[in-house]
């Protein structure tokens, strides 16, 4: 008589298709990470602004400070969730991230009054997006061991 505790079980093989799912999967729980982590950093940086004597002087810059941030951390939690492809899911995430962020902000009254001109505000949106990556590479050289750290000394 067999045990059953021993029979091993065959894995399923893995299709595209679930490949694609997990993924579609990594980049939405990533870009909800990413939207609260600047939504987070938004109030954060209210704070810090209506502490001052002239808010209206910091508004911009701690708006931008929160984006790259925010995009930063986002690239870094999108590199860590998805590990299969970690730099598909931030480019991915980045993308949809910085499309909604561009989306509301040029929709919103203020940024009209700003005195950016429409070119300079899609630059810092490029720029922005380029922190997405770099924060997923940092996740991923974060979570990968030093190859010193295996080897045992001998004395």
């Amino acid at each position: 008589m067999k045990n059953k505790k021993t029979k091993r079980r065959s894995a399923a093989p893995s299709s595209a298709a679930n490949t694609l799912d997990r993924t579609m999967k990594d980049i939405g729980i990533s870009l909800l990470i990413t939207i609260g982590i600047c939504i987070a950093l938004l109030f954060v940086g209210t704070a810090i602004v209506y502490a001052t004597n002239d808010p209206s002087a910091f508004v911009d810059p701690v708006g931008y400070v929160s984006l790259f941030v925010g995009c930063f951390l986002g690239g870094f939690a999108s590199g860590k969730i998805g590990r299969r492809s970690p730099y598909i899911t931030s480019a991915v995430c980045g993308t949809l991230f910085v499309l909604i962020s561009m989306l509301f902000s040029f929709t919103l009254p203020h940024s009209l009054a700003s005195g950016m001109n429409l070119w300079t505000r899609l630059g810092i949106h490029a720029l922005s997006f380029l922190t997405f990556p770099i924060g997923a590479l940092t996740a991923v050289k974060a979570s990968t061991p030093s190859r010193n750290s295996k080897r045992k000394r001998k004395r």
